[in-house]
């Protein structure tokens, strides 16, 4: 292709986007000492029942350096590890870092998530930041999923308030710090949630990243201001006021390129929560997200605990904290644990697959027994599996590279141009493909639904050959590849591949450096095949 040259472009875009031990220098033996838990999750996307491609990479206990790839995830099987969690210090708390609801699954889009919010309400979560995906339906309906009420009008395809005929909304709290609504001034949701354990008082904080606008359609009306200044803003405060710890619930992440869960060397951290973290002040722990990444790390300017874990309730995070009453945080902890569920058929000694917690699962069942035909209707056969690549050694989504169901979703919206407007290309970004198809034979709505479950639009644009040049360039520029870093055999390997149709072939080169300025990208060596 000339780069002079145009083609039509069908663009997708998606509405997404996309413990280490630390001491204050207090006595430990204070015998006034209180033991705090906080049990973390982040970006469970209404996955109520495990995602099939749901599987870790853990250390093998039974040999030496090797590593076991198990089954993980499920609501009834978080709720039975909550419960032990809860069982082993009467001073709990289960805490969320955002994106409990959006991009879901069937199962829970077709109740308006009205079921994920019920299930976690159930499994005892008790306040959360809101993340970028909570807006994808806009400010009034997440509003409806907090304080409750059945959704206005009908949604085809789609229940409200299918239990019971009435949605009471989350038994737990959203916070939303920064975020500002327009109209009045004031904050969408409270910012912030206080609870006391024991003589000792620990302040949490919510919020979301400042970019949530240019993840979502559905932030108009609102401000998000900067993270940083409102976190230390209302961290003063808590000091003032005299509260002991100070928690950071935070809906923007990192990422390692650790090859096994819970590996606290955190090699390679990156990505937009690391200057954030550095930048504050008066904080003992930050629980995010938003990154679908797993790690526990403490950062060496602050001494801030900083975690994650993962993604779809595949990992829970088990914080401990350790507090002198009138004085703070003495000793910090936490571990990234695997949710081992019932599905995996043999495991090594030292590794324990949980049982169904009955209550949660006799939920989760009810919703999947009204949405199930819908869901099992068969759309199509498939002869060969159409896998998304997971980075190694997680169920995280590879970004970096060229999946085989990007194609074939890119192929198929390019098939849906309609005759007059002769489209030659078609992208869709890799944050739009939540998952793979991992299977041969019958194709089902459910399967479907679960690897593009966005309400999303397609743009029909004008580009010259030069600008397709330009578009593919920012797929490795710095904005791409902060959050997602993957080292490969010492390559750098960070950025947010674009998914191709078959009628875009590109040579690039990575050895070039990715990760340079806006503008500055030069990876591509030519286009090869264009129409």
């Amino acid at each position: 292709m000339n780069k002079s040259s145009i083609s039509k472009i069908l663009l997708c875009i998606c509405v997404s986007t996309l413990a280490a031990c630390s001491s204050t220098g207090f006595n430990r033996n204070d015998s006034n000492t209180v033991k705090v838990k906080i049990i973390g999750m982040n970006d469970f996307h209404g996955y109520l029942n495990r995602s099939d491609n749901a599987e870790l990479y853990l250390n093998d206990p039974e040999k030496s350096g090797a590593v076991i790839k198990v089954k993980v995830g499920g609501a009834p099987y978080i709720a039975t590890l909550v419960k032990q969690l809860k069982a082993k210090n009467p001073n709990s708390i289960v805490v969320g870092a955002g994106d409990f609801v959006g991009a879901s699954p069937a199962i829970s889009a077709f109740t308006q998530d009205e079921a994920t919010i019920n299930v976690m309400s159930q499994i005892g979560l008790e306040v959360s930041a809101v993340g970028n995906h909570e807006f994808d339906r806009g400010k009034e309906e997440l509003k409806r999923l907090q304080n409750g009420g059945c959704a206005p009008g009908k949604v085809i395809g789609r229940e409200t308030c299918i239990k019971n005929n009435a949605f009471p909304g989350a038994k737990f709290k959203y916070l939303a710090a920064n975020v500002i609504e327009n109209e009045t001034g004031k904050n969408l949701f409270q910012g912030t949630y206080i609870k006391k354990f024991d003589g000792v008082t620990v302040g949490f904080i919510g919020l979301t990243l400042s970019g949530t606008p240019k993840a979502t359609r559905g932030a108009a009306g609102l401000t998000f201001n900067d993270e940083v200044e409102v976190i230390n803003a209302q961290a003063s405060k808590f000091k003032v006021q005299g509260i002991e710890a100070v928690v950071v619930l935070f809906h923007q992440g990192g990422g390692t390129t650790a090859a096994t869960l819970n590996d606290k060397t955190c090699p390679g951290l990156s990505g937009e929560i690391v200057p954030i973290v550095q930048g504050l002040r008066n904080v003992d722990l930050v629980v995010s997200g938003h990154t679908h990444r797993e790690y526990v790390c403490t950062d060496k300017k602050t001494g801030i605990l900083l975690t994650q874990a993962n993604y779809y309730g595949n990992v829970i995070t088990d914080i401990d904290l350790e507090i002198v009453p009138g004085k703070g945080v003495v000793s910090k902890s936490a571990n990234s644990l695997p949710v081992i569920n019932g599905d995996n058929k043999k495991l090594p000694k030292g590794l324990v697959a949980l049982e169904k917690d009955h209550d949660v699962d006799r939920e989760v069942k009810l919703y999947d027994d009204l949405s199930k035909k819908k869901r099992s209707a068969i759309q199509g056969y498939t002869t060969v599996p159409l896998p998304a690549i997971n980075i190694e050694g997680t169920t995280a989504r590879n970004n970096n590279v060229e999946h085989l169901i990007g194609d074939v979703i890119a192929d198929a919206y390019l098939a849906s141009a309609p005759k007059d407007i002769k489209a030659d290309i078609a992208f869709i970004n890799p944050g739009g493909v939540r998952s793979g198809l991992n299977k041969t034979g019958a194709v089902t709505y459910d399967d479907l639904f679960g690897i593009v479950p966005f309400g999303n639009n397609l743009f029909y644009i004008d580009l010259t050959g030069a600008q397709i040049i330009r578009l593919l360039e920012e797929q490795w520029e710095e904005a791409n590849c902060k959050n997602k870093p993957l080292v490969k055999n010492n390559v750098n390997m960070c950025g947010r591949l674009l998914q191709p149709s078959s009628t875009l072939t590109y040579a690039w080169d990575v050895k070039r450096g990715p990760g340079k300025p806006a503008g500055k990208g030069d990876l591509v060596l030519g286009l090869i095949k264009s129409l």
